[in-house]
């Protein structure tokens, strides 16, 4: 019942049903760490930090069995609410209660220092967890650190970190891939983020993901090599790796900014499965099953705000309303009426739109809203 309540987003009213039993007699001597350690990982989910110690209080107050994963909890804790200062604290209790750090304590305060920018702190975790236990340092540790190196620009470390990780016999993921890319192009090395990506790929014998590919897209525009990055979309759809709204988004802004507003709508097309995308966008493998509503929206506002409600933006709108494949996208009242308005030409717009009907209900109501 405790994991249920947690699980449905009311970590405050587990915590209440652990105190009324508590106070049950036939039932208080079930209560046990595990059941503790539920309403932990909840205030943690929702970064109440100070919940969380509030539950760990209580657990040693009432001499709850303290476990590695309570402990763990209490740091990811910490992590994720960026107050890394009380993990001293908690390793000094856990030296008090003898519990040893395993792999995945000092995983999580590597990760935490990375996340709040101290990454040289990171790598002294690192040091001593090599020097003072037995433990080798996992793809998830190494990933946190190249991260961290990618967020501080420390590119050298970052390519040294991959060495060492191969030299210790951890696989590169394509989550390292993706980490590796955001790296280079930080960097402004394109060139050796398509590198990396092609040797580690051969090395491991594994094809690159939608993250890696969507990432060195994002690369591409970033240091003005727009046409690469359409070439890497293109080389997706040949891999029949799927975009996701984030890689249309990329480019379709991209184009728009840069005025290739044909090309923008024909990225749209292929996204929404409509006739009309771009020719290699002109298959199943390009329609984008989860793509953002809210792009779609952006798009066809753009097009209106920059001159082609008329002829893009309307057609386009027009055949979103009409093809089954895109009727789940809902495009609101404002937007529509942006499009419809800004794509009537001066003579019509002085009468009444086309379809419209003096009789339909509530006088003035455009044609696009009655639908």
């Amino acid at each position: 019942m405790v994991e249920a309540i947690v699980s449905n987003g009311d970590t405050e009213g587990a915590f209440d049903l652990i105190h009324q039993i508590q106070e049950d007699e036939m039932c208080r001597d079930a209560l046990n760490s595990v059941i503790y350690c539920s309403v932990l990982k909840g205030f943690t989910r929702e970064k109440k930090i100070d919940r969380a110690f509030t539950v760990y209080e209580e657990i040693c107050d009432k001499k709850i069995e303290l476990s590695m994963v309570m402990y763990n909890t209490l740091i990811d804790a910490c992590a994720r609410c960026g107050r890394m200062e009380r993990v001293s604290n908690i390793l000094e209790d856990m030296k008090t209660h003898h519990v040893k750090p395993n792999l995945i304590t000092y995983s999580t305060m590597l990760k935490g220092h990375c996340q709040n920018g101290n990454i040289q702190t990171a790598f002294l975790i690192l040091d001593q967890m090599k020097k003072d236990t037995h433990l080798k340092p996992d793809e998830i540790m190494y990933n946190s650190l190249i991260d961290g190196c990618a967020q501080n620009n420390l590119v050298e470390e970052g390519l040294r970190l991959v060495e060492e990780m191969q030299s210790e016999g951890v696989r590169p993921s394509n989550f390292t891939l993706s980490i590796l890319v955001k790296l280079m192009n930080r960097a402004r090395r394109l060139e050796q983020a398509f590198s990396v990506v092609d040797d580690i790929t051969k090395k491991y014998n594994f094809k690159p993901n939608v993250h890696v590919y969507t990432n060195l897209v994002l690369a591409c525009v970033s240091n003005q090599q727009f046409n690469r990055g359409m070439g890497v979309l293109e080389q997706m759809i040949k891999e029949h790796i799927v975009p996701d709204t984030r890689t249309y988004a990329i480019l379709v802004r991209a184009s728009i900014s840069k005025g290739l507003h044909e090309q923008a709508v024909g990225m749209m097309r292929g996204a929404l499965g409509l006739k009309g995308a771009l020719s290699f966008l002109q298959q199943t493998v390009a329609v984008c099953p989860n793509l953002d509503n809210a792009l779609v929206i952006e798009t066809l506002a753009s097009l209106a705000d920059r001159g082609h409600a008329q002829d893009l933006a309307a057609p386009l709108l027009s055949d979103i309303r009409g093809h089954s494949s895109s009727s789940w996208v809902h495009i609101d009242a404002a937007t529509q009426r942006k499009v419809m308005s800004q794509g009537l030409s001066p003579s019509t717009s002085r009468a009444e739109p086309a379809g419209f009907s003096g009789k339909a209900k509530g006088k003035g109501v455009h044609p696009w809203d009655r639908r």
